[in-house]
């Protein structure tokens, strides 16, 4: 076998470039994929690769000795990642999609499932009380690669049915020496949707210093590396609700509202059936800071051993606003200038035919009092303040001698989650509206919103008068400690060439506590109005969205977070947070012992050369769980011991068909553990006010995990100077999958929509990937600098879906949030001073939900295709110069029920730029 260096000599590349400019990333790289892989003994051949062709060779060459199907990339220089968190730069990888919120990527699917596990160095590791990363808060600047696992071995913690990403932290020995990188950049994020939004300036920067040196007592290394960023952001969404009120639709355009005592049937001859939904939006906007430290200390006592110690430390904090907008025409009794759609299939529901209305006026209408109006116009501010600190530190040892390899953990990991937000109610009386809910390019908004003293009315501060007020809080908490110790002994070059085995041991407590109260003020004939109240800095002009008529005026978010007691004091509530609600309380322990035993083996069928691996880990995890349930009105104190355990086998195979051809075999069983708030009792509701139904969620303490069997199959052929292709096939048999249930739930006289997840019934999902990657070498002059990459994933998927919440009935439905095909492609490009990329993500269509209320239709996003550019220019052999763009093509994510006629959201994705000065010494 040939073993290859590679000697990168990058300036300024803005992509994605191997960690392998020294033996010690060699070693560093290949001990995560294995840790007792040593390199075959043979001829050494030295390739000068450089920049982009490093990154590529250096995963090329991950992906072919990995004992299991793998995707990697990595990172010799901060100047290498075009992307600020882990979560950007892993949407580079083959069959990973990536979920995009508020201006930052939040979440990693791979092969169409979100059910990732995620360690540092095979260490757990997570945020608040969750069982995976928010990739958001982890900078590139600390990673010295990602490696992408889509298929597992024994020795790999469990997790995730989808599959696992592994972190790995940069460490002094990946160096040769003194090393400095920094950074300093700033980038203009374009608002879509609200054209009077302002582009803001948002400044990052960081800087890394590592050294190693030679001591009597051995060779010592330290590595400091901090970052830091700040983002203005803004997210409008605009949203057409769900069908809800169904009105009798005359010829003239004229309708009348059924009641629900009514039957569902014309009121008039020549009427037809037609369902309006409400139309509403949300200006979500705020100002975040994140901020990093890691620090890495290693030291090589002697030939044989080696400690490491590393600490990563990640803070976020927080102030948004949440600015609702919303006109609840579904509630008039009388509305005129009807627009019907066209009858079609998609008119059909369980009631019988009734068709979408696209369009309609609703005028004012009084039914009581004199704030109680049809249709009810608000708008509504959550004053939000936040923050997130996580911290983890890790001790590792590593022996090697002779035939034996022993790497031991320690890792610690603590992470905390405070929030509190203040709402505020605002509303318009006696305004009517003109809205539509289809249009040219599907989705709906307000032709206008009139009162009898104003045409702008959204836009007069006078219009408005006070409501009601919620204040909220919560306080999460995850705690973890954790051991593991993982050994392979290599017994000779028969059949077993090593044995591996080892040992994890783990404790994780989690807690929440949280509080809630919603007030309005006394029933008067009089409601103060908000600059009454308050004076006129409690108001404030917000961009708002264009589809809903621009700015509206709504209460700051400043001035709900910083003079929150006046606003309480106003409502007649105490000063500071409400009191603790023992019915949120949630306390849980979860202890973990896992033992791993496998072997590795080697054989030949005449020329074609067989290695593998065959194992199993056997977990047992024992829960207590504290907490009250419920369910209506009936309240059930929770305090119980539950185990259980589980046994994973598993088989790999690598399969030498030539020096180029090769194929990757595996069949395991993997398991995903609920998430800690879905195991949460506590059911957190949201009352009902005059605009909007009361909701609430919990979780389900008796959720099994999810259990899936994996099989992989891949055909990969290595070019002669770089570059491959591959074709992969793969099958999940899945039983249990969460999924989330709605029903109505009456809780001291009132009804809630309240969700409850819940074990489904088995599944499958199969799909196919093709992928190619090559630079174009034999191109002459300067088109040799050109590469690309592409790669193009199907997948096909069913499950067994309960017909409703603790139903033992199933349907046979779509996998929820599986997009049946996706692809990413990339044009790169490195010659001289010179790099680029130029990237396209496709996620194509998914079911978000299945059989949404009222009528059981699944709500469906549409497909998306995200363009990234990235250029680099070297000014010196240390300085770079480079420039971003995220969603060139102004991409944004939409949903529609059943059929595009029926739309949902409009979540739109900024477009932001960003100039960068990047060094390295």
């Amino acid at each position: 076998m040939t073993t290859l260096k590679v000697r990168p000599v990058c300036a300024a590349v803005l992509l994605l470039c191997a960690h392998s400019g020294s033996a010690a990333a060699q070693e560093s790289t290949q001990a995560t994929l294995d840790p007792a892989a040593q390199p075959a003994a043979g001829e050494i051949a030295t390739v000068q690769v450089t920049g982009i062709r490093s990154s590529i060779r250096s995963a090329e060459q991950i992906k072919r000795d990995a004992e299991q199907v793998v995707d990697s990339i990595n990172a010799d220089d901060i100047g290498k990642f075009p992307d600020r968190a882990a979560g950007d730069a892993l949407q580079r990888i083959a069959g990973v999609q990536v979920g995009r919120d508020r201006g930052e990527t939040n979440t990693v699917i791979i092969r169409g499932l979100p059910d990732v596990a995620t360690t540092i160095d095979g260490n757990e590791i997570f945020t608040g009380t969750g069982r995976r990363l928010s990739y958001q808060d982890l900078p590139v600047q600390s990673i010295a690669g990602l490696d992408v696992y889509k298929s597992a071995t024994a020795n790999q913690f469990e997790g995730g049915i989808a599959g696992a990403v592994n972190i790995r932290l940069r460490a002094p020995f990946d160096f040769k020496g003194y090393t400095v990188t920094g950074f300093l950049e700033n980038r203009r994020t374009e608002v879509e949707g609200s054209s009077a939004s302002k582009a803001k300036n948002n400044p990052g920067g960081g800087l890394l210093l590592s050294n190693r040196w030679q001591t009597g007592v051995g060779e010592m290394g330290v590595l400091v590396d901090l970052a830091y960023n700040k983002d203005h952001w803004a997210f409008p969404v605009q949203w057409v609700d769900r069908p809800d009120r169904i009105f009798s639709v005359s010829p003239d355009g004229t309708a009348i509202r059924l009641n629900d005592d009514q039957p569902i049937a014309p009121l008039r001859a020549g009427d037809r059936l037609g369902e309006l939904p409400n139309i509403g939006g949300i200006y979500n906007a705020g100002d975040r800071e994140r901020g990093s430290m890691h620090a890495a200390f290693q030291w090589k006592i002697s030939p044989a051993l080696e400690l490491t110690t590393q600490y990563l430390g990640t803070g976020y904090r927080g102030e948004s606003e949440v600015d609702y907008i919303l006109n609840i025409a579904t509630w008039t009794p009388r509305l005129t200038n009807v627009v019907m759609a066209p009858v079609g299939d998609y008119c059909n529901t369980p009631n019988g035919v009734i068709c979408p209305i696209q369009s309609a006026n609703a005028a004012a209408a009084r039914f009581n009092g004199p704030y109680d109006w049809d249709p009810y116009t608000a708008t509504s501010t959550w004053g939000v303040k936040e923050r997130t600190d996580t911290h983890f530190l890790n001790f590792g040892l590593k022996y090697r001698e002779g035939p034996l390899s022993l790497d031991t953990n320690l890792a610690f990991n603590r992470s905390d989650f405070i929030n509190d937000t203040v709402i505020v109610d605002q509303q318009i009386p006696g305004a009517s509206s003109s809205v539509y809910t289809y249009g040219r390019d599907g989705h709906g908004g307000y032709n206008s919103v009139t009162t009898p003293t104003s045409s702008a009315a959204l836009r007069d501060p006078n219009q408005f008068v006070l409501r009601g007020m919620v204040q909220n809080w919560g306080e999460s908490r995850g705690e973890q400690a954790q051991f593991r110790s993982d050994a392979v002994y290599r017994v000779g070059d028969g059949f077993i060439t090593a044995l591996t085995g080892g040992l994890r041991l783990s404790t994780r407590d989690v807690s929440f506590h949280s509080g809630e109260r919603a007030n309005d003020l006394p029933n008067t004939t009089l409601r103060a109005t908000p600059v009454g109240a308050f004076g006129p800095s409690f108001q404030t002009l917000v961009p708002g969205l264009d589809r809903l008529g621009g700015p509206w005026y709504t209460p700051s978010r400043e001035f709900l977070i910083h003079q929150a007691d006046t606003v309480r004091a106003f409502y007649g509530q105490p000063a500071g947070r409400v009191a603790d609600d023992p019915m949120r309380l949630f306390e849980q322990r979860e202890r973990t012992a896992t033992l791993h035993l496998g072997a590795r083996w080697k054989a030949a069928l005449g020329s074609i050369g067989m290695t593998g691996n065959v194992g199993g880990r056997l977990v047992k995890v024992d829960r207590q769980l504290q907490g009250n349930q419920r369910v209506g009105n009936v309240v059930t104190p929770i305090d119980e011991d539950s185990d259980e355990t589980n046994f994973l086998p598993n088989v790999s195979a690598v399969v030498n068909w030539t020096d180029r051809l090769q194929s990757h075999l595996s069949v395991g069983k993997t398991l995903t553990r609920p998430e800690f708030s879905q195991l949460n009792p506590a059911l957190s509701l949201i009352p009902p006010t005059v605009n909007a139904p009361g909701t609430g969620s919990a979780g389900n303490p008796n959720l099994a995990p999810t259990k899936s069997v994996n099989s992989d199959a891949t055909l990969e052929y290595y070019f002669k100077d770089n570059g491959f292709a591959q074709v992969a096939l793969f099958h999940r048999d899945i039983d249990g999958y969460l999924q989330n249930f709605e029903q109505d739930e009456t809780i001291n006289g009132v009804t809630y929509r309240v969700n409850r997840p819940q074990n489904s019934g088995k599944g499958k999902l199969k799909g196919a990937e093709f992928g190619i990657q090559k630079f174009f070498d034999f191109l002459p002059g300067v088109w040799s600098g050109l590469g690309a990459q592409f790669n193009y994933t199907w997948i096909d998927g069913e499950n067994q879906t309960r017909t409703s919440l603790n139903s033992g009935a199933f349907t046979s439905t779509r996998m929820v949030g599986v997009a049946r095909q996706s692809y990413n492609f990339a044009l790169l490009y490195e010659r001289g001073s010179w790099t680029g990329r130029l990237a396209a993500t496709r996620r194509g269509k998914y079911v978000e939900q299945i059989a949404e209320p009222r009528f059981g239709q699944d709500r469906i996003v549409a497909a998306s295709t995200y363009v990234d550019l990235s250029i680099g220019y070297a000014l010196t052999p240390h300085l770079s110069l480079n420039f971003d763009a995220i969603n060139l093509t102004r991409e944004r994510y939409e949903s529609y029920l059943g059929d595009p006629i029926r739309p949902r959201d409009i979540r739109y994705t900024p477009t932001t730029y960003g100039l960068s000065l990047r060094y390295q010494m």
